[in-house]
Protein backbone atom coordinates (compact mmCIF):
# COMPACT_ATOMS: atom_id res chain seq x y z
CA UNK A 1 0.00 0.00 0.00
CA UNK A 2 2.82 2.29 0.93
CA UNK A 3 4.42 1.42 -2.40
CA UNK A 4 1.19 2.41 -4.24
CA UNK A 5 1.03 5.87 -2.65
CA UNK A 6 4.66 6.43 -3.51
CA UNK A 7 4.04 5.65 -7.20
CA UNK A 8 0.90 7.92 -7.25
CA UNK A 9 2.80 10.90 -5.85
CA UNK A 10 5.66 10.45 -8.31
CA UNK A 11 3.31 10.21 -11.28
CA UNK A 12 1.40 13.29 -10.17
CA UNK A 13 4.59 15.35 -9.89
CA UNK A 14 5.70 14.19 -13.32
CA UNK A 15 2.37 15.23 -14.95
CA UNK A 16 2.55 18.69 -13.31
CA UNK A 17 6.01 19.24 -14.77
CA UNK A 18 4.83 18.40 -18.26
CA UNK A 19 1.85 20.75 -17.94
CA UNK A 20 4.07 23.55 -16.72
CA UNK A 21 6.34 23.07 -19.69
CA UNK A 22 3.42 23.22 -22.12
CA UNK A 23 2.08 26.43 -20.51
CA UNK A 24 5.42 28.07 -20.84
CA UNK A 25 5.63 27.27 -24.54
CA UNK A 26 2.11 28.53 -25.33
CA UNK A 27 2.53 31.82 -23.44
CA UNK A 28 5.70 32.68 -25.32
CA UNK A 29 5.31 35.77 -27.50
CA UNK A 30 5.97 35.05 -31.19
CA UNK A 31 8.23 37.33 -33.18
CA UNK A 32 5.60 38.05 -35.88
CA UNK A 33 1.93 38.66 -35.10
CA UNK A 34 -0.68 37.49 -37.59
CA UNK A 35 -3.04 40.40 -38.60
CA UNK A 36 -6.59 39.77 -39.79
CA UNK A 37 -8.17 42.46 -42.09
CA UNK A 38 -11.96 42.99 -41.98
CA UNK A 39 -12.83 43.67 -45.65
CA UNK A 40 -16.55 43.14 -45.25
CA UNK A 41 -18.42 46.46 -46.03
CA UNK A 42 -20.86 47.55 -43.42
CA UNK A 43 -24.41 48.65 -44.25
CA UNK A 44 -23.48 52.25 -43.49
CA UNK A 45 -20.69 52.35 -46.09
CA UNK A 46 -22.50 50.40 -48.77
CA UNK A 47 -23.95 52.49 -51.68
CA UNK A 48 -27.72 53.00 -51.52
CA UNK A 49 -29.62 51.17 -54.22
CA UNK A 50 -32.57 52.92 -55.92
CA UNK A 51 -34.93 51.27 -58.28
CA UNK A 52 -35.84 52.86 -61.61
CA UNK A 53 -39.37 53.51 -60.35
CA UNK A 54 -38.01 55.30 -57.27
CA UNK A 55 -35.73 57.49 -59.39
CA UNK A 56 -38.62 58.44 -61.69
CA UNK A 57 -40.82 59.26 -58.70
CA UNK A 58 -38.15 61.55 -57.21
CA UNK A 59 -37.67 63.36 -60.55
CA UNK A 60 -41.42 63.80 -60.92
CA UNK A 61 -41.63 65.27 -57.40
CA UNK A 62 -38.86 67.76 -58.22
CA UNK A 63 -40.58 68.79 -61.47
CA UNK A 64 -43.88 69.31 -59.70
CA UNK A 65 -42.20 71.38 -57.00
CA UNK A 66 -40.47 73.64 -59.52
CA UNK A 67 -43.29 73.93 -62.08
CA UNK A 68 -46.74 75.40 -61.57
CA UNK A 69 -49.13 74.88 -64.49
CA UNK A 70 -52.69 75.99 -65.13
CA UNK A 71 -54.82 75.53 -68.23
CA UNK A 72 -58.33 76.91 -68.59
CA UNK A 73 -60.61 76.69 -71.61
CA UNK A 74 -64.15 77.99 -72.04
CA UNK A 75 -66.68 77.90 -74.85
CA UNK A 76 -69.50 80.39 -74.44
CA UNK A 77 -72.47 81.06 -76.67
CA UNK A 78 -75.81 82.78 -76.92
CA UNK A 79 -78.86 82.50 -79.14
CA UNK A 80 -81.52 85.11 -79.94
CA UNK A 81 -84.45 84.16 -82.16
CA UNK A 82 -87.59 86.10 -83.10
CA UNK A 83 -90.46 85.10 -85.33
CA UNK A 84 -91.48 87.07 -88.41
CA UNK A 85 -94.22 89.00 -86.60
CA UNK A 86 -91.75 90.18 -83.95
CA UNK A 87 -89.16 91.13 -86.57
CA UNK A 88 -91.72 93.09 -88.60
CA UNK A 89 -92.55 95.25 -85.59
CA UNK A 90 -89.30 95.55 -83.64
CA UNK A 91 -86.74 95.11 -86.40
CA UNK A 92 -84.38 92.85 -84.40
CA UNK A 93 -82.07 90.23 -85.90
CA UNK A 94 -81.80 86.55 -85.13
CA UNK A 95 -78.28 85.75 -84.05
CA UNK A 96 -76.09 82.91 -82.84
CA UNK A 97 -72.78 83.77 -81.22
CA UNK A 98 -69.91 81.64 -80.00
CA UNK A 99 -66.70 82.67 -78.23
CA UNK A 100 -63.80 80.42 -77.30
CA UNK A 101 -61.22 81.39 -74.66
CA UNK A 102 -58.02 79.74 -73.48
CA UNK A 103 -55.67 80.63 -70.63
CA UNK A 104 -52.35 78.91 -70.01
CA UNK A 105 -49.88 79.91 -67.31
CA UNK A 106 -46.59 78.28 -66.35
CA UNK A 107 -44.13 79.27 -63.65
CA UNK A 108 -40.72 77.66 -63.26
CA UNK A 109 -38.80 78.28 -60.02
CA UNK A 110 -35.33 77.14 -59.03
CA UNK A 111 -33.63 78.70 -56.03
CA UNK A 112 -33.91 82.48 -56.60
CA UNK A 113 -34.57 82.29 -60.33
CA UNK A 114 -38.08 82.24 -61.73
CA UNK A 115 -39.61 82.53 -65.17
CA UNK A 116 -43.30 82.96 -65.84
CA UNK A 117 -45.11 82.32 -69.13
CA UNK A 118 -48.66 83.34 -69.99
CA UNK A 119 -50.65 82.52 -73.12
CA UNK A 120 -54.19 83.70 -73.80
CA UNK A 121 -56.43 83.48 -76.81
CA UNK A 122 -59.98 84.35 -77.74
CA UNK A 123 -61.91 83.98 -80.95
CA UNK A 124 -65.61 84.62 -81.47
CA UNK A 125 -68.07 84.87 -84.33
CA UNK A 126 -71.65 86.06 -84.65
CA UNK A 127 -74.03 84.53 -87.16
CA UNK A 128 -76.91 86.85 -88.00
CA UNK A 129 -79.68 85.11 -89.91
CA UNK A 130 -83.22 85.58 -91.16
CA UNK A 131 -85.64 83.39 -93.04
CA UNK A 132 -83.94 84.51 -96.25
CA UNK A 133 -80.64 82.66 -96.57
CA UNK A 134 -79.14 85.33 -98.83
CA UNK A 135 -79.37 87.96 -96.08
CA UNK A 136 -77.56 85.87 -93.44
CA UNK A 137 -74.13 87.18 -92.44
CA UNK A 138 -71.16 86.10 -90.33
CA UNK A 139 -69.00 88.63 -88.52
CA UNK A 140 -66.04 88.37 -86.16
CA UNK A 141 -66.80 89.54 -82.63
CA UNK A 142 -63.59 88.62 -80.72
CA UNK A 143 -60.10 87.87 -81.97
CA UNK A 144 -56.81 88.07 -80.10
CA UNK A 145 -53.83 85.99 -79.03
CA UNK A 146 -51.25 87.03 -76.45
CA UNK A 147 -47.91 85.53 -75.34
CA UNK A 148 -45.77 86.81 -72.48
CA UNK A 149 -42.62 85.57 -70.76
CA UNK A 150 -41.08 87.16 -67.67
CA UNK A 151 -37.72 85.94 -66.31
CA UNK A 152 -36.80 87.33 -62.89
CA UNK A 153 -34.32 87.01 -60.03
CA UNK A 154 -35.50 87.30 -56.44
CA UNK A 155 -33.62 89.97 -54.49
CA UNK A 156 -35.80 90.01 -51.37
CA UNK A 157 -38.95 88.47 -49.94
CA UNK A 158 -41.29 90.71 -51.94
CA UNK A 159 -39.13 92.13 -54.73
CA UNK A 160 -37.47 90.71 -57.80
CA UNK A 161 -35.65 92.19 -60.75
CA UNK A 162 -36.08 91.04 -64.33
CA UNK A 163 -37.67 91.71 -67.67
CA UNK A 164 -40.83 91.11 -69.68
CA UNK A 165 -41.28 90.26 -73.35
CA UNK A 166 -44.76 89.99 -74.85
CA UNK A 167 -46.51 89.99 -78.23
CA UNK A 168 -50.14 90.45 -79.17
CA UNK A 169 -51.97 90.02 -82.48
CA UNK A 170 -55.01 88.23 -83.98
CA UNK A 171 -55.85 84.88 -85.60
CA UNK A 172 -58.20 85.71 -88.47
CA UNK A 173 -58.97 88.46 -90.99
CA UNK A 174 -61.16 91.42 -90.10
CA UNK A 175 -63.43 93.19 -92.58
CA UNK A 176 -65.20 96.53 -92.72
CA UNK A 177 -68.56 94.93 -93.62
CA UNK A 178 -70.26 91.56 -93.98
CA UNK A 179 -70.88 91.96 -97.70
CA UNK A 180 -68.45 89.55 -99.35
CA UNK A 181 -68.63 91.31 -102.70
CA UNK A 182 -67.60 94.78 -101.49
CA UNK A 183 -65.91 94.28 -98.10
CA UNK A 184 -62.32 95.41 -97.49
CA UNK A 185 -59.64 93.99 -95.25
CA UNK A 186 -59.09 96.00 -92.07
CA UNK A 187 -56.87 93.62 -90.07
CA UNK A 188 -55.08 90.30 -90.37
CA UNK A 189 -52.24 88.37 -88.78
CA UNK A 190 -49.49 90.79 -87.70
CA UNK A 191 -51.50 93.70 -89.02
CA UNK A 192 -51.52 94.97 -86.41
CA UNK A 193 -49.16 93.27 -83.95
CA UNK A 194 -47.77 94.72 -80.74
CA UNK A 195 -44.40 93.85 -79.20
CA UNK A 196 -43.49 94.98 -75.68
CA UNK A 197 -40.08 94.60 -74.00
CA UNK A 198 -39.23 96.06 -70.61
CA UNK A 199 -36.69 95.85 -67.79
CA UNK A 200 -37.46 96.74 -64.20
CA UNK A 201 -38.51 95.52 -60.76
CA UNK A 202 -41.62 93.69 -59.59
CA UNK A 203 -43.33 93.79 -56.22
CA UNK A 204 -45.12 90.56 -55.22
CA UNK A 205 -47.46 90.76 -52.24
CA UNK A 206 -46.80 87.89 -49.81
CA UNK A 207 -50.33 87.99 -48.42
CA UNK A 208 -52.20 85.18 -50.21
CA UNK A 209 -55.49 86.95 -49.56
CA UNK A 210 -54.32 89.87 -51.71
CA UNK A 211 -52.25 88.40 -54.60
CA UNK A 212 -51.18 91.55 -56.40
CA UNK A 213 -48.10 92.08 -58.59
CA UNK A 214 -46.78 95.49 -59.57
CA UNK A 215 -44.15 95.73 -62.29
CA UNK A 216 -42.32 99.05 -62.69
CA UNK A 217 -40.15 99.30 -65.81
CA UNK A 218 -38.07 102.50 -66.13
CA UNK A 219 -36.93 101.30 -69.55
CA UNK A 220 -39.60 99.93 -71.85
CA UNK A 221 -40.09 99.57 -75.59
CA UNK A 222 -43.35 99.33 -77.53
CA UNK A 223 -43.36 98.28 -81.16
CA UNK A 224 -46.27 98.30 -83.62
CA UNK A 225 -46.28 96.30 -86.85
CA UNK A 226 -48.70 96.50 -89.79
CA UNK A 227 -47.23 94.10 -92.32
CA UNK A 228 -50.18 94.04 -94.74
CA UNK A 229 -50.12 96.60 -97.54
CA UNK A 230 -53.83 95.91 -98.11
CA UNK A 231 -54.64 97.02 -94.55
CA UNK A 232 -52.49 100.14 -94.87
CA UNK A 233 -54.16 100.94 -98.18
CA UNK A 234 -57.62 100.72 -96.60
CA UNK A 235 -56.81 103.20 -93.83
CA UNK A 236 -55.11 105.54 -96.27
CA UNK A 237 -58.49 105.95 -97.95
CA UNK A 238 -60.53 106.48 -94.77
CA UNK A 239 -62.02 109.98 -94.83
CA UNK A 240 -61.78 110.82 -91.12
CA UNK A 241 -58.03 110.31 -90.51
CA UNK A 242 -57.00 113.82 -91.61
CA UNK A 243 -55.13 112.82 -94.79
CA UNK A 244 -57.66 114.38 -97.21
CA UNK A 245 -55.22 117.10 -98.45
CA UNK A 246 -52.60 114.47 -99.13
CA UNK A 247 -55.06 112.23 -100.98
CA UNK A 248 -55.84 115.13 -103.31
CA UNK A 249 -52.24 114.86 -104.53
CA UNK A 250 -51.86 111.09 -104.23
CA UNK A 251 -55.37 109.59 -104.61
CA UNK A 252 -54.36 106.05 -103.67
CA UNK A 253 -51.85 104.47 -101.38
CA UNK A 254 -50.06 103.05 -104.42
CA UNK A 255 -49.62 106.60 -105.77
CA UNK A 256 -48.09 107.69 -102.48
CA UNK A 257 -45.75 104.67 -102.43
CA UNK A 258 -44.61 105.44 -105.99
CA UNK A 259 -43.86 109.06 -105.11
CA UNK A 260 -41.96 107.97 -102.02
CA UNK A 261 -39.92 105.43 -104.00
CA UNK A 262 -38.98 108.08 -106.59
CA UNK A 263 -38.24 110.67 -103.86
CA UNK A 264 -40.79 113.15 -105.29
CA UNK A 265 -43.01 113.63 -102.24
CA UNK A 266 -44.62 117.05 -101.88
CA UNK A 267 -42.66 118.78 -99.09
CA UNK A 268 -45.57 121.05 -98.27
CA UNK A 269 -47.32 118.01 -96.81
CA UNK A 270 -44.51 117.07 -94.42
CA UNK A 271 -46.76 117.53 -91.38
CA UNK A 272 -49.25 114.98 -92.73
CA UNK A 273 -46.55 112.38 -93.27
CA UNK A 274 -46.04 112.23 -89.48
CA UNK A 275 -49.75 112.01 -88.64
CA UNK A 276 -50.88 108.57 -87.34
CA UNK A 277 -53.31 107.00 -89.77
CA UNK A 278 -53.26 103.20 -89.25
CA UNK A 279 -53.05 101.62 -85.78
CA UNK A 280 -50.69 104.38 -84.65
CA UNK A 281 -48.37 104.24 -87.65
CA UNK A 282 -47.55 107.18 -89.88
CA UNK A 283 -46.69 107.35 -93.57
CA UNK A 284 -43.04 107.85 -92.61
CA UNK A 285 -43.22 104.77 -90.35
CA UNK A 286 -45.55 102.98 -92.69
CA UNK A 287 -45.14 99.35 -91.53
CA UNK A 288 -43.46 99.47 -88.13
CA UNK A 289 -42.88 101.94 -85.34
CA UNK A 290 -40.82 101.75 -82.15
CA UNK A 291 -41.37 103.84 -79.04
CA UNK A 292 -39.12 104.02 -75.99
CA UNK A 293 -40.21 105.11 -72.55
CA UNK A 294 -41.43 103.70 -69.25
CA UNK A 295 -44.29 101.41 -68.25
CA UNK A 296 -46.16 100.07 -65.25
CA UNK A 297 -48.29 96.93 -65.03
CA UNK A 298 -50.55 95.77 -62.19
CA UNK A 299 -51.83 92.18 -62.08
CA UNK A 300 -54.37 90.76 -59.66
CA UNK A 301 -55.72 87.18 -59.74
CA UNK A 302 -57.89 86.00 -56.87
CA UNK A 303 -60.11 82.94 -56.44
CA UNK A 304 -62.82 83.12 -53.82
CA UNK A 305 -64.44 80.23 -51.97
CA UNK A 306 -63.08 76.82 -51.02
CA UNK A 307 -64.24 75.32 -54.32
CA UNK A 308 -63.06 78.29 -56.42
CA UNK A 309 -66.54 79.21 -57.57
CA UNK A 310 -65.72 82.90 -58.12
CA UNK A 311 -62.52 84.16 -59.74
CA UNK A 312 -61.50 87.73 -60.61
CA UNK A 313 -58.54 88.58 -62.85
CA UNK A 314 -57.45 92.07 -63.82
CA UNK A 315 -54.47 93.61 -65.60
CA UNK A 316 -53.79 97.34 -65.83
CA UNK A 317 -50.99 98.38 -68.20
CA UNK A 318 -49.80 101.88 -69.01
CA UNK A 319 -46.94 103.03 -71.22
CA UNK A 320 -45.59 106.49 -71.94
CA UNK A 321 -43.10 106.97 -74.79
CA UNK A 322 -41.25 109.90 -73.29
CA UNK A 323 -38.04 109.06 -75.20
CA UNK A 324 -39.81 109.48 -78.55
CA UNK A 325 -41.53 112.61 -77.28
CA UNK A 326 -38.17 114.25 -76.50
CA UNK A 327 -36.75 113.14 -79.88
CA UNK A 328 -39.75 114.56 -81.76
CA UNK A 329 -39.50 117.90 -79.96
CA UNK A 330 -35.83 118.19 -80.89
CA UNK A 331 -36.55 117.24 -84.52
CA UNK A 332 -39.42 119.73 -84.70
CA UNK A 333 -37.18 122.59 -83.55
CA UNK A 334 -34.60 121.75 -86.21
CA UNK A 335 -36.86 121.04 -89.20
CA UNK A 336 -40.06 122.91 -88.37
CA UNK A 337 -42.10 119.74 -89.06
CA UNK A 338 -44.95 119.23 -86.61
CA UNK A 339 -45.51 115.97 -84.77
CA UNK A 340 -48.56 114.80 -82.88
CA UNK A 341 -47.83 114.78 -79.14
CA UNK A 342 -47.48 111.35 -77.55
CA UNK A 343 -49.98 110.48 -74.82
CA UNK A 344 -49.84 107.55 -72.38
CA UNK A 345 -51.37 104.30 -73.58
CA UNK A 346 -53.73 102.57 -71.12
CA UNK A 347 -55.12 99.04 -71.35
CA UNK A 348 -57.32 97.69 -68.51
CA UNK A 349 -58.70 94.16 -68.73
CA UNK A 350 -61.14 92.53 -66.29
CA UNK A 351 -62.39 88.93 -66.30
CA UNK A 352 -64.88 87.38 -63.87
CA UNK A 353 -65.44 83.62 -63.92
CA UNK A 354 -68.37 82.09 -62.02
CA UNK A 355 -68.47 78.29 -61.94
CA UNK A 356 -71.92 76.79 -61.50
CA UNK A 357 -70.52 73.25 -61.80
CA UNK A 358 -67.19 71.69 -62.68
CA UNK A 359 -67.83 72.04 -66.43
CA UNK A 360 -70.35 74.88 -66.59
CA UNK A 361 -69.51 78.54 -66.03
CA UNK A 362 -70.42 82.14 -66.68
CA UNK A 363 -67.78 84.63 -67.83
CA UNK A 364 -67.88 88.41 -67.84
CA UNK A 365 -65.17 90.36 -69.66
CA UNK A 366 -64.63 94.11 -69.76
CA UNK A 367 -61.79 96.03 -71.41
CA UNK A 368 -60.95 99.72 -71.47
CA UNK A 369 -58.37 100.85 -74.01
CA UNK A 370 -56.93 104.26 -74.79
CA UNK A 371 -54.36 104.90 -77.50
CA UNK A 372 -54.39 108.43 -78.89
CA UNK A 373 -52.49 107.35 -81.99
CA UNK A 374 -55.39 105.05 -82.90
CA UNK A 375 -58.36 106.97 -81.54
CA UNK A 376 -58.61 110.19 -79.58
CA UNK A 377 -61.46 108.72 -77.51
CA UNK A 378 -61.58 105.87 -75.00
CA UNK A 379 -62.53 102.46 -76.43
CA UNK A 380 -64.45 99.88 -74.36
CA UNK A 381 -65.89 96.44 -74.89
CA UNK A 382 -68.11 94.23 -72.71
CA UNK A 383 -68.77 90.52 -73.23
CA UNK A 384 -71.02 88.24 -71.18
CA UNK A 385 -71.09 84.54 -71.98
CA UNK A 386 -72.42 81.30 -70.54
CA UNK A 387 -71.10 77.90 -71.53
CA UNK A 388 -68.69 75.04 -70.95
CA UNK A 389 -65.44 75.31 -69.04
CA UNK A 390 -62.48 73.04 -68.34
CA UNK A 391 -59.64 73.72 -65.88
CA UNK A 392 -56.44 71.80 -65.17
CA UNK A 393 -53.92 72.57 -62.41
CA UNK A 394 -50.93 70.52 -61.29
CA UNK A 395 -51.07 72.00 -57.78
Amino acid sequence: MKRFFTLFILSTLAYAGVANAQATVESATPKEQVAFANEVKTEKDAPAYKSEAQIKAEKAAIRKERNTIEFNATLNGSLAHFNDKWLSVNGNTNSLTGIGNILFTHTYTKDKFTIGTKVTGKLGYAYNFTNEESSSTISKSQDEWFIQTSPAYVISKSWNVGGTLSMRSQFANGWDSTDKTSRKLTSTGFAPAYLIASVGVTYVCQNKKFPIKINIAPLSMNAIYVTSETVRSFYYGVADNGLAPLRDIYPTYADYEAAKASNTLDKSMNNLYNKPFVYGLTLHNYNQRYEGGSSIQIDFDKTFGKKGIFRYRTTLYSFYGWINQVAQQNASRKTGIEYDSIAPTVRWENTIDIKATKYFSTQFYFQLYYNKAQNAKVQTQTVLGVGLAYTFKNK
